[in-house]
């Protein structure tokens, strides 16, 4: 199938499957400031300094050590402080761009009745050799150096079922939902107003590895932000990339059980 349609791009062009979509932009509203004040008061700031230095001061008052919690408990902490963020970066947004509203109708766009299924599990198929080709390179690169995403690494030692089912929460529901709203739903189609498809979809792939704070991750990462700018910008509905984006996170958290069960 992904062979076929191949095939067919490579003969029809801009009548094929794959470049449904490729050239039109979305009607962006808003200008490059308020663009700029979501991603970077609304992710950055607010998830990477604020939460971190704001939500240990409060376990701390309330008599907590995180480090002395068991792996069910550090689990929850992940859980709470994905929600926090999640909250608080959605809430940033909306006050950002509420002058806007309404939006026109390609915006956010969550459309049960259309193929998202069909792209966001084809967009999987195709992630699944390329990302992992890169990663495997990737690895040659930093010998196993440049830091790693924490979730992973405290599910590597989860054999509690009801901790690996918070790590499930948080890395295959909340993630995927609050990172392709902003990146993929808000930062994407507003790069539209002053780049082409492509360009936007490459941008916003970088700050998408960037934004995982993981310098060893970076390459395979935006591999996959990529892929998952290509199948939003194609299928115009946000719930194929969090299809995608769910399951390769999935698919991960999977591979890491079966790791560490053997």
């Amino acid at each position: 199938l992904l062979i076929g349609l191949g095939v067919q791009w490579l003969f029809k062009q801009d009548a094929a499957i794959l470049a449904t979509n490729a050239n039109l932009p979305w009607q962006t509203p808003w200008n490059w400031e308020i663009t700029w004040q979501v991603l970077v008061v609304g992710f950055f700031f607010f998830s990477q300094i604020f939460l971190p230095l704001f939500l240990p001061l409060v376990t701390q008052l309330a008599g907590v050590d995180i480090s002395s919690l068991a792996l069910r408990g550090k689990a929850g902490y992940i859980l709470l402080s994905y929600l926090l963020m999640t909250g608080g970066g959605l809430a940033i947004l909306y006050y950002s761009i509420k002058q806007f509203l309404p939006l026109p109708d390609d915006w956010f766009r969550f459309k049960l009745r259309s193929n998202w299924f069909l792209w966001g599990f084809g967009g999987y198929l195709v992630a699944v050799p390329l990302v992992l080709l890169v990663s495997l390179l990737n690895q040659q690169i930093w010998q196993g150096q440049g830091g790693g995403n924490p979730i992973i690494l405290l599910a590597l030692q989860a054999q509690d079922k009801l901790a690996l089912l918070i790590f499930f929460t948080t890395a295959c529901i909340a993630a995927p939902v609050f990172e392709e709203i902003i990146f993929r739903g808000f930062f994407l189609p507003s790069l539209t107003r002053y780049l082409p498809i492509w360009g936007a979809i490459s941008i916003s792939a970088v700050l998408f590895a960037v934004a995982h704070l993981s310098l060893s991750e970076i390459l395979p990462l935006t591999v996959l932000g990529l892929l998952l700018g290509f199948v939003y910008t194609r299928s115009r509905n946000l719930l194929a990339p969090i299809l995608l984006h769910s399951l390769w996170n999935s698919g991960t958290l999977l591979s890491l059980f079966l790791l560490g069960s053997g």
